[in-house]
């Protein structure tokens, strides 16, 4: 198992940095370094339905997702098939903007494999989270491109 955490304070409004950060099909394109979203259903309880794969290194672990409607201030996601990870990024207040925290679990398949391949992955998400958090502050606070 991996689960990581990491934060990034952001010097915008919060409701316009929660407005991006909660939005799937505008934070997951932004976060491009972090892994790779494709899109595939809006189902009836309005929940939406991605292909997520994580960027580990060399290779790319995820499989499909659910994505529940997101709250004001918070964006999850579960694994329905695949590599299993929960995600949440949340959006709070600060004296200056606003801090976006990210929280990830994913856990390999194999009790000792699994282990290893989750300390090995650790590190390695850690840095592409922090990177992805980077690429969401800069879009906001300098905007797109």
């Amino acid at each position: 198992m991996a689960g990581v955490t990491r934060a990034v304070r952001i010097a915008s409004p919060v409701d316009q940095v929660a407005k991006i950060a909660t939005d799937p099909a505008v934070v997951f394109p932004i976060m491009g370094s972090f892994g790779r979203f494709d899109f595939l259903t809006r189902n009836a309880d309005g929940s939406e339905e991605w292909d997520l794969y994580l960027n580990v290194g060399s290779i790319y672990v995820g499989g499909r997702v659910r994505v529940p409607p997101p709250s004001v201030a918070t964006l999850r996601w579960q694994s329905l098939r695949g590599t299993r990870q929960w995600a949440r990024i949340e959006v709070n207040p600060t004296a200056d903007g606003a801090r976006v925290t990210m929280s990830m679990e994913v856990r390999f398949a194999g009790r000792i494999t699994g282990w290893l391949t989750g300390q090995l992955a650790r590190g390695i998400l850690a840095r592409n989270m922090e990177a992805g958090l980077q690429q969401l502050r800069h879009h906001i606070e300098y905007g797109p491109g």
